[in-house]
């Protein structure tokens, strides 16, 4: 039998048939020729042809049987699922995915519908990045990414800490939840790349700490001369590579959206075929480099490049809301509606970390006992205003098995949401790229010797261990996590949606997440308090509105998922409609009259009241609201006591087509008044000129009566558990009073 050789590059060969008779009444049987495929790439396709002939040349020939290792596969709507890859046969061609690092070899038989004859496909372990295989993200396979390792941390409790063996193994049992690890809970990226959708086209701004320009597994993709080193005095002001010793967020960062594809290096990015532009805006955070962070004049950024996503995996976490910021939505919406020829650049924004504490704050932790219990958020994302403008996409975090992270911060301004994972060591983490070298970076010497228990990194955090066979250089991470990954992670997701079609504005990328995104946890229920006689739906869970989108304050309207996302991105043939957006419909100080006088009465679900009308006919893409919500006792002196007005105060909306979005749930750490980034503290309130945005309504039309209820849920004092707040929050002995309230409807 004759061996065929040839080399693929993503084009099919041309079909080898030949005639080798004439005439006759005899059939012949067919004849095989074993195929040999050399040149593949993991998770992109490579297509081929089997080599076939047939004497009898009315005949038909077709491909009846695929065997591996002695053992027929069955099809499946025309795909053979094989230990290593996918192959798809189509009468004599065929196309097949490499999923697995690994050769593959098949029996194939051919038949003319009665004679057959048989030979083999050999196709050659593709292409690939040596730490891909643990990055559940892309492709989840049950993998738990050098994290839950039982018998290495069995091994440190007994001989390091005395403990018996019984005792480490209820300990262990209690911590490790192997049904965290899912298969098939990822963001689809294989599904992007068999559609030939790598990044390519794309570029993505991390905004962040650095970016070590010269990292192995970075660098192919950095475009050179372009990334901004904004400290002042910089020796080299296009180079932000951290000096930290102990990691870069930013490089961690950049390495989840574009980290180089098959290069046998590392793992690879949701787009590794995405450029990369870094700028270090949080090591200078002036107004100007603000400004320049968002692609103005002056920032090398030019108005008609593609450049498609600034990914921002910062924010600020603070027991207060603070005020709306003008500048912040200017900047923001000239990035959105000025760059990439007026189609606009996203800005993915990490939704936070403070679902179980208010970030760093951990004084004022104990504030948030009551919420952790119930499941609900400590902070909200909306208390953040570059959070609630038009312009930003808020993502949140999940796990590997699609649950909801332990700190991912929810709000119902949340987009959409990607995953982050835990900690790296009992659940996983992200495995991205780290500092090159073993004298710094997440997983270098210092971080080691900081912790001060090698032993311990060494059991629970083997990967980021100097000296951990897979990662001998340190210059990759398996611990990072937050909504810092889940951010860049979007980021990448939106790269492969304008390398698919490079004519999506950001609203129809935007558009395109919520169509395609993936409902995870879906018995996700609802969270109801009793509020004196009656009661309050805190935290609704999924709630679908009038246009039929499934939104929850959790993971926004669910986790990405790249290969539907490309598929609506390549088919996505009418564009939104111009953007509209109305002027703000307001009440009492909102609309600059005398404030209004409606109190919310203490532990009463009826609350107060007031609705809004909205003239215009727009299809909702986005609804802010904003509040001004006073109480005397709140005051940023009244230490060691202060009142639970803020802990205790909830908002719901409700559209004139019937769907609830709850702004605000109360047990939420509102420990101080309002905070306005010019004027300091607006002492005596709760909110000031405090905007809250809602995703929830996407679709709906605006025209029409939103009711707003703010409820106070609580009447009693609540107390807390730090050492330094002794006294708790006394239950406020006055009525909160709503002085203003407004709406305005983004759409078209």
């Amino acid at each position: 039998m004759n061996t065929n050789k040839y080399r693929l590059s993503g084009i099919a060969v041309a079909v080898a048939l030949s005639v080798t008779a004439c005439g006759g009444s005899k059939n012949v049987a067919p004849e095989a020729f074993n195929v040999s495929v050399e040149a593949t790439k993991s998770w992109i396709p490579v297509q081929g042809n089997f080599i076939v002939s047939d004497a009898n040349t009315k005949d038909t020939l077709r491909i009846s049987a695929i065997s591996e290792n002695g053992a027929t596969v069955q099809a499946q709507q025309g795909q053979y699922r094989l230990s290593n890859g996918v192959l798809t046969v189509q009468g004599t061609q065929f196309t097949y995915v490499p999923l697995n690092d690994s050769a593959t070899q098949v029996t194939y038989t051919v038949t003319d519908g009665k004679l057959s004859a048989t030979a083999t496909l050999s196709i050659a372990a593709p292409v690939s990045d040596p730490l891909a295989y643990q990055q559940w993200h892309l492709r989840n396979t049950g993998q738990a990414a050098y994290s839950q390792n039982a018998e290495a941390i069995k091994n440190l409790l007994i001989t390091d800490l005395g403990w018996t063996e019984a005792a480490a193994d209820a300990w262990i049992a209690s911590r490790i939840d192997p049904e965290l690890l899912v298969p098939g809970e990822d963001m689809n990226v294989a599904a992007a790349f068999m559609q030939g959708v790598t990044g390519e086209g794309s570029i993505a701004v991390v905004v962040d700490s650095g970016l070590e320009i010269g990292h192995e597994d970075l660098q192919a993709n950095i475009l050179p001369n372009r990334s901004l080193n904004m400290v002042a005095g910089a020796l080299n002001v296009t180079d932000p590579t951290s000096t930290s010793a102990f990691g870069d967020h930013g490089t961690s960062v950049a390495g989840l959206i574009a980290a180089v594809g098959w290069n046998g290096l590392g793992g690879r990015g949701v787009a590794p075929d995405a450029k990369l532009i870094g700028m270090n805006y949080l090591e200078s955070q002036t107004d100007l480099n603000a400004a320049l962070s968002h692609g103005i004049p002056g920032s090398g950024i030019t108005e008609s490049e593609p450049l498609t996503v600034f990914n921002r995996s910062y924010g600020i976490s603070y027991p207060a809301v603070i005020s709306y910021d003008l500048f912040d939505e200017a900047v923001q919406g000239y990035s959105a509606m000025a760059l990439r020829s007026g189609l606009g650049a996203v800005n993915t924004k990490s939704s936070g970390n403070s679902f179980l504490r208010p970030g760093n704050n951990s004084w004022a932790g104990s504030i948030c006992d009551e919420a952790n219990q119930l499941g609900l958020t400590c902070l909200n994302g909306n208390f953040e205003p570059s959070q609630n403008t038009p312009f930003y996409f808020s993502i949140a975090a999940v796990n590997s098995d699609g649950g909801h992270t332990s700190y991912s911060t929810a709000g119902a301004n949340v987009l959409v949401s990607a995953p982050a994972g835990e900690y790296g060591d009992l659940a996983p983490a992200m495995v991205t790229t780290d500092q090159m070298t073993c004298l710094r970076g997440y997983s270098g010497f210092p971080s080691v010797e900081a912790g001060g228990w090698p032993e311990y990194d060494a059991a629970f955090t083997p990967f980021n261990y100097p000296g951990h066979p897979e990662n001998p250089s340190c210059n990759y991470t398996s611990t990072f996590n937050g909504t810092s990954s889940a951010a860049p992670n979007a980021a990448g997701v939106i790269s492969l949606i304008h390398s698919a079609n490079p004519a999506l504005s950001y609203r129809d990328i935007k558009d395109i997440l919520v169509k395609t995104s993936t409902k995870v946890d879906p018995k996700n229920e609802p969270v109801v308090l009793a509020v004196g006689d009656g009661e309050f739906v805190a935290h609704p869970g999924w709630v679908e509105n009038a246009a039929g989108y499934a939104h929850n304050n959790l993971y926004g309207f669910g986790r990405v998922d790249a290969g539907s996302a490309v598929a609506l991105a390549k088919t996505y043939s009418s564009a939104l409609p111009e953007q509209i957006m109305t002027n703000w419909t307001a009440l009492g100080s909102q609309a600059a009259e005398a404030p209004l006088t409606a109190e919310v009465p203490d532990n009463n679900a009826e609350g107060a009241v007031l609705t809004l009308e909205v003239t215009d006919d727009i299809t909702v893409e986005g609804v802010q609201f904003a509040f001004d919500v006073a109480n005397a006792e709140l005051r940023s002196d009244s230490w060691p006591s202060q009142t639970t007005a803020g802990i205790d105060l909830a908002i719901e909306v409700t559209s004139p087509s019937g769907t609830k979005s709850v702004l605000l749930s109360s047990k939420q750490a509102i420990a101080d008044p309002s905070f306005d980034f010019a004027t300091g503290y607006n002492e005596g309130y709760i909110l000031k000129n405090s905007v809250f945005l809602s995703n929830a309504f996407y679709g709906e039309n605006a025209q029409g009566v939103w009711t707003v209820r703010l409820v106070d849920t609580n009447g009693t004092d609540y107390a807390v558990t730090d050492s330094v707040w002794p006294e708790g929050y006394k239950n406020n002995l006055q009525n909160s009073v709503v002085e203003g309230v407004a709406i305005r409807v983004f759409g078209h």
